[in-house]
């Protein structure tokens, strides 16, 4: 099976792992994500009740420029969660790709007694690279 085709046909190596690393970090994303807001939210419901109490009625053009300034301040804020969202979710496919990869190559180089000549190497990015001279070893000795 070509690179290409296992690319297009199974993206996850380990769903399970996968998933709940990926799930990990949008909880994080969420959680930050609604902490971000909620300050600058606070920081605008501030602004206009010091508006209110210095006397600058509701209809005042101050509070025509601070509901202008949130609204731009939130689309601005939209377009960014969206795009960090998106950065999280590949930048974790990467890293989960790395952090599976390798375990998923180690158990099929242990468990099939067909590999057992070939030396086992990891790709030049994955993690773990440390355990190829252990896991060498280990084949070795059975």
């Amino acid at each position: 099976m070509s690179i290409k085709e296992r690319s297009l046909n199974k993206i996850l190596i380990n769903g399970p792992f996968q998933l709940k690393l990926i799930g990990y970090f949008v909880g994080l994303f969420i959680l930050s994500t609604a902490c971000l807001y909620s300050t600058t939210y606070l920081f605008f419901w501030n602004m206009k009740n010091k508006g209110l109490k210095v006397g600058i009625p509701e209809g005042h053009v101050f509070h025509q420029f601070l509901e202008a300034q949130k609204h731009d301040l939130d689309m601005l804020f939209i377009g960014l969660a969206v795009a960090n969202f998106v950065l999280l979710l590949v930048v974790t496919l990467i890293i989960s790709h790395r952090i599976a990869g390798p375990i998923y190559k180690m158990k099929q180089h242990l468990l099939d007694p067909s590999l057992k000549n070939e030396p086992f190497k990891f790709r030049q990015n994955d993690f773990f690279r440390e355990l190829e001279p252990i896991i060498n070893e280990l084949k070795d000795k059975k």
